[in-house]
């Protein structure tokens, strides 16, 4: 069974003081209207009914409408039908304390936000993240390790631990009386742990994804194939060696690098620092050297290529949230990007000024404008025409 949200409810979220949508029994929504109007921040409540900060990655008190109330907190909340078929209802929004989101799973109060990767899944493409192969190794990580943990829930939680337990190790380390060996030492052992399960989904998901592209590539010519690869120590080191022996000599790495990480004040040694670069498989080039076009169709074969391994590995499909993305293509282009859309059967959501360009899509999906009136967006529903009457 497909994953399916059914519906969503904002609260003083962004520019919506409420909005009640409905998309029950739909597998295409299409969000139309011009820019500003408020059809992405449709998209970023989606984004945040799984773990991390959406596909803004926006602080909480970003997302209050600023005409809210001084008392009033955003929030989202859905009604989903999981890929087993049962229905759920979940939620989150801002603490009172401001510093904090809560999460609600079916009516109880989440102990993390990664248990929400065991219920939903979500990828996105934004227009922001056309800059991916360009910038930094940072946004890279992010963007496959979100790919990672959609395949592998548990990897969100890895992650967060691994997170903690670097800065607690920085901080200690930058302690004006000197840290603690012994406390040091337990803080790298659960590093390495944590490192070693990281870099494992990280080559898991590398390697069930090639056969996907490959096997994308051949209903979908139009779009460049990529080919994919992580590099840093502990991915390197596991590929060749058994996990124990990655983790103890990452433990001896991390002892070794306690001094420059104190002076320098950032952790040299880890997961944290690896990267994804991607190339243009048929021309074997470099994604950062191609053009502005190519590297589009190379993100959208990636996302694609997810999501054929998704249905392929665990039934169902990552609700796919994309932003803008027919904007820059051209006809040929759009329809085997619909096409494909179409096929995978998941539920997908997206956004453009023009309704027109996702004319093929009518029949599939519901389509909806969005508009600001009053200084608050405000979304409905266009009805389909209604179907003309034969002339004898």
């Amino acid at each position: 069974m497909p994953l399916l949200l059914q519906k969503l409810n904002l609260s003083q979220f962004r520019g919506y003081d409420a909005l009640r949508l409905d998309v029950s029994g739909s597998r295409i929504a299409v969000l139309s209207g011009p820019n500003g109007a408020g059809k992405t921040n449709v998209l970023e409540a989606v984004s945040l009914l799984s773990p991390g900060r959406g596909l803004r990655g926006a602080r909480l008190p970003e997302l209050r409408n600023r005409a809210a109330a001084e008392e009033d907190l955003w929030a989202v909340s859905a009604e989903i039908e999981t890929a087993g078929g049962e229905s759920l209802r979940i939620g989150t929004g801002q603490e009172r304390d401001g510093k904090r989101r809560r999460v609600r799973i079916d009516g109880r109060d989440a102990r993390a936000q990664a248990e929400l990767s065991d219920v939903l899944s979500v990828l996105w493409l934004t227009p922001q993240m056309d800059r991916l192969f360009l910038e930094g190794a940072a946004a890279r990580r992010k963007f496959f390790d979100r790919l990672a943990y959609a395949n592998t829930p548990a990897h969100a939680g890895h992650l967060s631990r691994y997170d903690k337990t670097l800065r607690e190790r920085l901080k200690l380390l930058q302690q004006d009386r000197g840290a603690d060996p012994a406390w040091l030492d337990v803080l790298e052992a659960r590093l390495a742990e944590e490192a070693v399960a990281i870099a494992a989904a990280r080559l898991a998901l590398l390697d069930s994804m090639a056969a996907c592209i490959a096997r994308l590539a051949e209903s979908q010519s139009l779009f460049p194939a990529p080919a994919l690869y992580v590099s840093g120590w502990t991915e390197a080191a596991l590929r060749d060696r058994p996990a124990l022996d990655v983790e103890e000599e990452l433990r001896a790495r991390y002892r070794s690098a306690r001094p420059r990480d104190a002076a320098v004040g950032r952790s040299a040694e880890g997961t944290h620092r690896s990267d994804f670069p991607v190339r243009y498989a048929a021309k074997d080039m470099p994604a950062d050297q191609c053009s502005t076009g190519e590297q589009k169709g190379l993100l959208v074969s990636i996302v694609l290529a997810h999501a054929l391994m998704m249905k392929a590995e665990k039934g169902f499909v990552p609700l796919l949230l994309l932003d803008e993305v027919a904007a820059h293509l051209d006809e040929a282009r759009r329809e085997q990007l619909f096409a494909q859309l179409l096929a995978l059967g998941g539920q997908v959501w997206l956004t453009g000024t023009d309704a027109e360009i996702f004319a093929p899509l009518r029949g599939h999906g519901r389509f909806f404008s969005v508009r600001q009136e009053s200084g608050c967006s405000r979304l409905r529903e266009e009805k389909p025409p209604p179907a003309l009457e034969a002339v004898s």
